[in-house]
Parts: C-alpha cells; sequence; structure tokens
C-alpha cells in the first residue's frame, strides 16, 4: 500500500462511531493521532542515488522501511 493508502486506512478507523471499544474515545483518538504521526514521520522520498528512501530513518533503498512493514502488517 501507499504511504497515503495508509494515512487513509489510519483515519478510516479513527472515525468509527457508534461503536462500543474497550478503551475511551479520547483514548482511541490519540492513539490513532500517534499512529498517524509516526507514518508521517516515515515519509518516503526519491534519492537519486539510492532509490526510494526514508525520511524518518533512512533505511533503503527498501522503502517501505521497517517501522512501516510493522504498521501495514498489524493493520491487514
Amino acid at each position: 500500500m501507499t504511504h497515503d493508502e495508509l494515512l487513509a486506512k489510519i483515519d478510516i478507523g479513527a472515525k468509527f462511531e457508534g461503536v462500543t471499544w474497550s478503551v475511551d474515545g479520547d483514548s482511541l483518538i490519540k492513539q490513532s493521532q500517534a499512529l498517524r504521526a509516526v507514518v508521517e514521520y516515515h515519509t518516503p522520498y526519491e534519492s537519486k542515488n539510492y532509490g526510494l528512501l526514508c525520511r524518518g530513518c533512512d533505511e533503503g533503498p527498501n522503502y517501505p522501511c521497517g517501522t512501516i512493514r510493522a504498521i501495514e502488517k498489524e493493520l491487514q
């Protein structure tokens, strides 16, 4: 999934209404915002010499980095 698709998936998950959660709504929103902040920090960018890299950790050239792969795996 693309970086924008991952952000959209996080945003959609935070907008469920009328659902009973085991945590209060404020806590769920904060968790979603924290996850979104991590994904935004690990934004891809194109390097002339190394291909697609991660701004957050410069792990590459195999973007998505380990952090994004772990988040995507848990959201499937």
